[in-house]
């Protein structure tokens, strides 16, 4: 994906490819602010979109709670899918937390100092905290 394009373009093309590779029928949140960004009956999905490839994937701790009891309140799966440029993968990385639940609660939390709003030009950086997700927790499937 190109770095030029917004959020919502990323999401849009994001949706259209999990439909189109899966055979879902995934819709966007209505919400700019919602908690997640995409939905169906049994999934719910947030994405990151990064411009560089990291080995290494992080989920802030609080977003990983908030999707886990949703998904629980809502009786359905969550997801986490990272997109960067890595053409191996189509640059696409799927996680499913309710899956990889009890292994990352027992994951030591790591600490880094990141903008405190990345979609807002703030470059003041506060401590945030986060899981490591590695590619071996990736799932082939939706």
């Amino acid at each position: 994906m190109s770095k030029e394009l917004t959020e919502r373009e990323k999401t849009k093309l994001t949706i259209g490819w999990l439909n189109d590779k899966f055979n879902l029928l995934i819709e966007k949140t209505i919400g700019d602010f919602d908690l997640w960004d995409a939905q169906d009956d049994e999934r719910i999905i947030e994405f990151k979109f990064r411009k560089k490839y990291y080995k290494e994937k992080y989920i802030q701790v609080d977003k990983f709670y908030c999707l886990l009891m949703a998904a629980e309140y809502y009786n359905k799966t969550a997801f986490y899918i990272v997109h960067d440029n890595e053409s191996k993968s189509n640059g696409y990385y799927i996680y499913n937390l309710s899956e990889l639940k009890n292994e990352l609660i027992n994951k030591k939390i790591i600490i880094k100092k990141a903008p405190y709003q990345t979609e807002f030009k703030n470059n003041n950086k506060i401590n945030k905290y986060f899981y490591t997700l590695s590619e071996s927790n990736q799932t082939n499937q939706l």
